[in-house]
């Protein structure tokens, strides 16, 4: 009898433990620096590819095919990574060129064009900021870019709202480009920031608004409002202490994957997510040695796509909950510069 009673307590621990087995992630092999040089050059020949596309086929500078492509090429260069640099040279110029070039992006209006009668008319193309972010990235930037630049933090001044925000219309925004008004609000300040003390008074009386909103805005639980925290005490030189609340954060929300996921709870661990954490940690001071990096870095590396890409899924309806767009390049190419960003800057390529 008590040998019977063992043998069914051992076949009620097997059947106890498979659930617990199958609930455990899938090992993530440890990743060697040549890996890692290999995945930032085929993410590299993918951004490349991509924005080029989009550009030549929707000849439209949207924030995830040209400003977040660029600003990652421009990263792995400074890293030792191989570019193209004359795609590189070539788009900054046909967007930023002129006052045409431009208002040939598409982003930015054209005093010729009809007033837009939908509410959105009243808002600001986010595109603008991300690009005037992007080209703070670039090594050095011709006299027509400049004045481009100083056009577009015209234009953010000029829709700036009275309480120091911009309008933010939450039945068209594209998570997790465009997330919440307080997303939004960080990309701006960081574009406007990007002329530093010489701005024109305006310029600087919009910033210092800006930044007095977003300080009083209510916290929220968005991941993506914890890195742009970090990102924006980076670039604005405030001391660790002041961020170390936030960083601690996000090391806490990583995954046992070793990557990070959007707000979404449903949603499992992807490059957007990642990279971006990644890249603001390696900001901060954290190095590929640190294990909660080299396990993000793993992860990166192990769940790249053979074409340079990394998988990603829709998040294109309002309430944030998973959408069902088929147009899958503009979250995939974000995704892949952040997630370049982030390997790039942590392992970098001796020249």
């Amino acid at each position: 009898m008590a040998r019977t009673s063992s043998f069914a307590w051992f076949l009620l621990g097997l059947c106890l433990s498979r659930p617990a087995l199958a609930a455990q992630p899938t090992s993530i092999p440890r990743a060697t620096t040549q890996q890692v040089h290999q995945t930032v050059d085929r993410a590299i020949g993918y951004m490349q590819t991509e924005s080029a596309a989009w550009l030549n086929t929707r000849k439209c500078a949207a924030c995830h095919h040209a400003p977040m492509p660029l600003w990652a090429l421009s990263e792995a260069e400074r890293q030792g990574y191989a570019i193209d640099k004359k795609f590189v040279a070539d788009t900054t110029e046909s967007l930023l060129g002129s006052k045409d070039k431009l208002m040939a992006s598409k982003i930015f209006p054209n005093p010729a064009d009809p007033p837009d009668p939908r509410p959105q008319g009243r808002g600001l193309n986010m595109g603008l900021p991300f690009l005037a972010v992007a080209a703070q990235s670039l090594p050095s930037l011709k006299e027509g870019q400049k004045q481009s630049l100083k056009l577009i933090a015209e234009e953010i001044v000029k829709k700036q709202q009275p309480d120091g925000s911009w309008e933010f219309f939450a039945t068209l925004r594209r998570p997790p480009i465009n997330e919440s008004q307080t997303t939004d609000a960080a990309w701006i300040i960081m574009a406007l920031e990007g002329a530093g003390p010489d701005a024109p008074e305006l310029q600087r009386e919009a910033l210092s608004k800006a930044i007095a909103w977003l300080d009083a805005a209510k916290p929220s639980h968005l991941h993506q409002d914890k890195v742009l925290k970090v990102l924006m005490g980076v670039r604005s030189a405030k001391p660790r202490k002041t961020m170390q609340p936030t960083i601690d954060e996000l090391l806490a929300l990583q995954r046992a994957d070793g990557g990070w996921s959007q707000t979404v709870p449903e949603l499992k661990s992807d490059a957007f997510a990642t990279g971006q954490t990644l890249y603001v940690l390696s900001l901060a001071g954290f190095t590929a040695e640190r294990p909660e990096i080299k396990r993000g870095i793993d992860f990166l590396v192990a769940t790249q796509k053979p074409d340079g890409s990394w998988p990603m899924i829709s998040r294109s309806t309002p309430d944030g909950s998973p959408g069902s767009s088929k147009l899958m390049t503009p979250i995939t190419c974000a995704a892949s510069s952040w997630a370049a960003l982030g390997l790039a800057r942590l392992v970098p390529k001796e020249n």
